[in-house]
């Protein structure tokens, strides 16, 4: 199970080889990978089935993306990256500023986002952004959601797949982030925000960038739904205009709560409110449910 009592051995050897102490290591995060700042660096284990590949291909993207000037948090250099440490993939990034005092806006991120869709194709051999597999893997996996939870997202998921494969898209593909919101941006110490976390990085429409944010300005008290008005107004394209982009939310949320379902454990806090996610969809209530961050 991935745990903290799992990567804790796994920080000590990398500190190790970083000829650091992690007696003073702080966990910064344990959901989707384990985080934590140490010194100067910040070191993610990721869980087994991540793969050393997958890693390496995000290690590669922030290396181009570095390259051309991109404002995204670095890799460090103090040791060949990615690392495989027993059978974890880890990666080891320079610590910047969490920006707790001043967080990145919304209206930041859609600087940000507007200038990574400019970009050309990497020269990466980047997956093709596919979320109804994923979606439907992760209900699969889930070891928290009930029979009858599962037949009502999996019923949904053959709904919107339907709606997926029919969608044509404005904007075009391009490199993606997947997963942007404020949370994954963070400050150098000179204020600059950069975007961070690249695990998701694909090729895909890049309205599904847009929707991503879109859900996270609707569902959550921060950044809240008057941002995505600032965000649209800095990114130049107002993706609500799109006459699939209701059906392309609702398919987002649905991989949000199906990745939280295979992520959490039961009995905690995280499966509850995957439980309370649940319970709005089958109320009919997803536009309206605010959720809690997970």
């Amino acid at each position: 199970m991935f745990v903290e009592a799992r990567t804790r051995p796994v920080l000590a050897e990398v500190c190790r080889r970083l000829d650091m102490s992690d007696a003073g290591a702080s966990l910064l995060r344990h959901h989707t990978n384990a985080v934590y700042a140490v010194g100067d660096v910040v070191v993610k284990i990721a869980p087994v089935d991540i793969g050393l590949e997958r890693t390496r291909t995000v290690v590669a993207v922030v290396r181009w993306l570095d390259d051309r000037g991109f404002p995204t948090v670095g890799l460090s250099p103090c040791l060949p990256q990615p690392l495989l440490v027993g059978e974890h993939a880890v990666t080891i990034w320079q610590r910047l500023n969490p920006a707790h005092d001043s967080p990145v806006t919304a209206a930041e991120l859609g600087e940000l986002l507007s200038k990574l869709h400019a970009l050309p194709p990497p020269p990466v051999n980047l997956p093709k952004l596919q979320p109804i597999e994923s979606i439907r893997r992760s209900l699969e996996r889930s070891t928290i959601i009930s029979v009858e939870e599962r037949d009502l997202l999996l019923n949904r998921l053959e709904l919107l797949a339907a709606r997926w494969s029919e969608m044509h898209f404005p904007r075009g593909m391009s490199l993606i982030q997947s997963d942007p919101q404020t949370r994954n941006a963070l400050r150098r110490f000179d204020g600059t925000p950069v975007l961070a976390d690249w695990d998701g990085a694909a090729i895909g429409p890049r309205e599904w960038d847009l929707a991503t944010v879109a859900v996270h300005c609707r569902r959550f008290a921060q950044p809240g739904p008057a941002a995505f008005v600032d965000f649209t107004a800095a990114y130049g394209w107002d993706v609500s205009s799109w006459q699939g982009f209701e059906q392309l939310c609702q398919l987002r949320e649905l991989q949000m709560i199906a990745t939280n379902a295979r992520k959490s454990r039961p009995g905690t806090e995280a499966a509850a409110e995957v439980h309370r996610r649940v319970a709005g969809l089958r109320k009919g209530a997803q536009e309206l449910g605010q959720w809690q961050i997970l």
